[in-house]
């Protein structure tokens, strides 16, 4: 049983361009979506949006990505975006993006994003304003 954390939750309606002629979503615009949401939760969490992709000490590249696509997206549709941190290490954090309809799950996207010396781009510890502003959104794993 994992214990309580809030998910930031968005929406996104698939757009005519991302779309094959039969009507469905080309696949990798789904990373494109978790990214956009990304922004947002970033900015949700309290951070400036220049302060965050343009910090001068530091950069946090995703250095891993992967989805598991469930269901197709249709053009057209509206879909929820549940996002969450999954996982901090000393240098990283994994999210997860949930993206359903009527309460069918359609995909779940992960990133590992890692932190990143701006000058020598070398890993760096995570500084502790992003784990204290996220901690609202971390699924913590269970009481061993």
């Amino acid at each position: 049983m994992l214990s309580m954390s809030d998910t930031f939750k968005s929406q996104v309606t698939i757009k005519f361009h991302q779309a094959d002629p039969a009507g469905i979503m080309y696949f990798a615009h789904v990373f494109t979506l978790a990214h956009d949401t990304y922004e947002n939760f970033v900015q949700a969490c309290g951070f400036n949006w220049k302060d965050w992709f343009l910090a001068p000490q530091y950069i946090i590249p995703i250095r891993h990505t992967e989805c598991d696509f469930l269901r197709p997206f249709r053009a057209g549709e509206t879909y929820d975006i549940e996002a969450e941190v999954i996982e901090f290490s000393s240098t990283s954090f994994v999210m997860s993006y949930q993206f359903s309809k009527d309460k069918n799950k359609h995909a779940i996207v992960k990133m590992v994003h890692t932190c990143l010396d701006q000058k020598t781009f070398q890993k760096t510890e995570l500084p502790e304003a992003i784990r204290n502003q996220f901690a609202k959104y971390h699924r913590k794993p269970p009481h061993a």
